[in-house]
């Protein structure tokens, strides 16, 4: 036996090796295989896994995605802020009504919209006074296509589709309109075209439902489908007749945007169908009045019909307090009223306008202004002519007269000229005198702003041209003292914008410039030449008040919101702004304001004289109406005059030659009722 075991050797033929090598390759692919397998199963069970994960652990999630998909975000305008005088007596606010909505149906018929037209027209009131003539027209084209192409020739129907309508538009009278349409064809094609044009969201039909109205539309809602019953609200004033154009107007849910402000305001997220400020000082202070939007959802049941849910309420726009004082506004609003009514300044005085302003910060506490109608002769609000109306006003410019006088060094303190009969007589022009034509005497600065001599002021206006007055010869003057005159009046508030916060005020005329003769400077000199607004006369003898400080005017108080216990908690404040400042020319203020006090003493404005202590220059510039002579009335002036508190500015048109001025009463009772209910303050 042996201790090692010998290896048998084999000899393997082709067969042998062709066997073995195919047993290899089976188990290779057989081990693969069943890899293979191993992670199909693997990765089924895991796909099984996330869908039982995604159809029963998520479920919830991925309704709420696909909810999601298939609902629509849309908001809509809250509650403006209300406007409050400055004790906070609320002058404008928001009225709940009722209003039927639509909310855009999926693939709504023709059909469909027919009958709830019809339903709504035989049902509901429904008003068509906001509808233009504009928009009757398109009504036309839709109600009667065939009528509208017979007034196109056939050469003109072979044009674009746009030249086509926009020559059907041309084509189209108002006398067409009222033949072929009536009353009710206006209320359907205007609820027609609202309905058709409102694919996604959401729009107003009907504003001002009754309550009866309200619920029979509540009840027929399987009828009209997508209408529903809304709380909404409008703009009113408390005080309908005054002052409404200086608050401004809002925009109703039927007008939606301003076309000259469209684009604008949807780049800034409001809806087409948004309320907005569209004047006065609902548009100057929209920003602060308007509220954060409410936001709500539609989404579509199986029919198309829409299924509205609120997603926030929004928040209203904050309160604002202006300056007027609303007591004294009415009591002059009354005055001017009375004094219209009864024709007392004549057939021609037609318009009266008084502003009171504080001459240390600007604030406007009164603004009152009438309007007769020429052909009713009916007497309305007109508070914005005030700064929307300019004027000659005569001697009330002499201030800016003396005050020229001495920042040029036309004159030194004390400059005397004598004011006589003869006038200033300028070759080929009627004599210039004062109002007594008997003449004044020899006067001093002071004097002559008392008195009111233009004999004075023209040898300052023959000065500041560089003249050599000889009587009865030409008067030749450099033209440059009009632009002299012009921009020292400016330096007070005459003749520029006085940046009062409202969309638009106006500059008034400025004498042409072709007409820059000796005479015509000498009428510059007395307020005969350029034109001003009352609010610029405010702003010019509060800026004389303040000793050379031209303070912006300003309506705007501050803006508040309350809480629930009725607690006003201050947001904005206005902050007084100085447009310019001459006040290092003391010796001129100083002597301004003494000719002002003179005047109010002993000189033409006694009269408007009382316990305060005022400050002040009447004026009077002739107006010629079919050759006869009418006169602009007017007062600048302020109290008390050593430590003033209120400016007093006031304008009366076109009044006969023999007439008692509207502004010498009005401006007393002015000062009058400002001090009984705010006292003289000392210093």
């Amino acid at each position: 036996m042996s201790f090692w075991k010998k290896n048998q050797i084999r000899f393997d033929g082709k067969k042998e090796v062709e066997t073995r090598l195919k047993n290899q390759t089976d188990n290779v692919i057989s081990r693969r295989f069943k890899i293979l397998m191993v992670g199909v199963a693997i990765g089924g069970a895991i796909l099984l896994i996330r869908l039982f994960m995604t159809q029963i652990g998520q479920k919830d999630y991925y309704a709420t995605k696909l909810s999601q998909y298939n609902t629509s975000i849309f908001t809509s305008d809250t509650f403006r802020g209300n406007i409050y005088d400055r004790n906070y007596n609320r002058l404008v606010y928001n009225k709940n009504i009722n209003c039927a909505t639509y909310y855009a149906v999926k693939n709504i018929q023709p059909e469909e919209i027919e009958v709830i037209i019809n339903f709504l027209i035989n049902n509901v009131t429904v008003d068509t006074s906001d509808v233009k003539s504009r928009d009757k027209k398109d009504y036309l084209i839709k109600k009667d296509e065939k009528f509208v192409k017979s007034l196109l020739t056939a050469e003109e129907l072979k044009q674009d589709s746009d030249t086509v309508y926009k020559l059907q538009i041309d084509r189209i009278t108002d006398e067409m309109l009222n033949q072929k349409l009536s009353e009710n064809d206006i209320k359907y094609y205007m609820l027609y075209f609202k309905i058709a044009n409102c694919t996604r969201g959401s729009t107003v039909l009907l504003e001002g439902l009754s309550i009866k109205e309200a619920s029979i539309i509540g009840e027929n809602s399987s009828l009209l489908r997508g209408i529903k019953v809304t709380n909404d609200w409008s703009r009113e004033y408390t005080y309908k007749n005054s002052l409404t154009q200086v608050l401004g107007k809002v925009t109703t849910k039927k007008q939606g945007l301003p076309a000259n402000t469209k684009d604008i305001l949807l780049a800034e997220d409001y809806n087409n169908d948004a309320r907005v400020g569209v004047s006065g000082l609902e548009a100057q202070y929209e920003h602060i009045l308007s509220g954060d939007n409410a936001k709500y959802s539609i989404s579509y049941d199986g029919n198309g019909t829409p299924i509205v849910q609120s997603v926030s309420s929004g928040s209203k726009g904050n309160n604002m307090r202006i300056t007027i004082d609303w007591e004294l506004q009415e009591i002059l609003n009354k005055d001017i009223e009375e004094f219209l009514k009864n024709r007392s300044g004549g057939p021609h005085n037609n318009h009266i306008f008084i502003t009171l302003m504080n001459p240390n910060n600007g604030e406007i506490v009164a603004m009152a202004g009438k309007k007769r109608d020429t052909k009713t002769g009916e007497i309305s609000d007109f508070a914005a002519g005030n700064y929307l109306y300019a004027y000659a006003i005569g001697s009330t410019f002499k201030g800016a007269t003396i005050y020229t006088a001495f920042k040029e060094n036309l004159i030194t303190k004390n400059t005397y000229f004598n004011d006589t009969a003869d006038g200033i007589q300028i070759k080929g022009t009627p004599v210039k005198r004062s109002w007594n034509k008997s003449g004044l005497g020899r006067l001093n600065e002071i004097q002559a702003l008392a008195q009111s001599s233009n004999v004075y002021m023209f040898y300052v206006a023959i000065k500041l041209g560089g003249g050599v007055y000889v009587p009865r010869e030409t008067l030749n003057i450099d033209p440059k003292a009009f632009d002299i005159l012009r921009k020292d009046a400016g330096e007070l508030g005459l003749g520029v914008k006085t940046g009062l916060d409202v969309p638009k005020e106006e500059l008034g005329y400025r004498g042409d410039v072709t007409k820059r003769q000796g005479g015509n400077l000498l009428d510059f000199a007395i307020g005969q030449y350029d034109t001003y607004t009352p609010m610029q006369m405010a702003q010019y003898v509060s800026t004389i008040a303040n000793g050379g400080k031209r303070i912006q005017p300003h309506l705007f108080m501050d803006s508040f919101t309350e809480t629930e216990e009725g607690e006003k908690i201050s947001l904005l404040q206005h902050k007084v702004k100085v447009l310019d400042d001459v006040s290092s020319y003391t010796l001129a203020f100083e002597r301004v304001q003494t000719g002002f006090r003179e005047g109010c003493v002993s000189g033409l404005a006694k009269s408007i004289n009382g316990s305060y202590q005022a400050a002040g220059k009447t004026g009077t510039a002739q107006v010629m109406i079919k050759g006869e002579e009418y006169q602009n009335r007017a007062f600048v002036g302020y109290a008390p005059y050593d430590n003033p508190q209120i400016a007093v500015a006031c304008m009366s048109d076109t009044q006969t030659r023999t007439s008692t001025s509207a502004c010498n009463g009005l401006s007393k009772t002015a000062f009058t009722k400002y001090f009984e209910k705010y006292g003289v303050k000392s210093e």
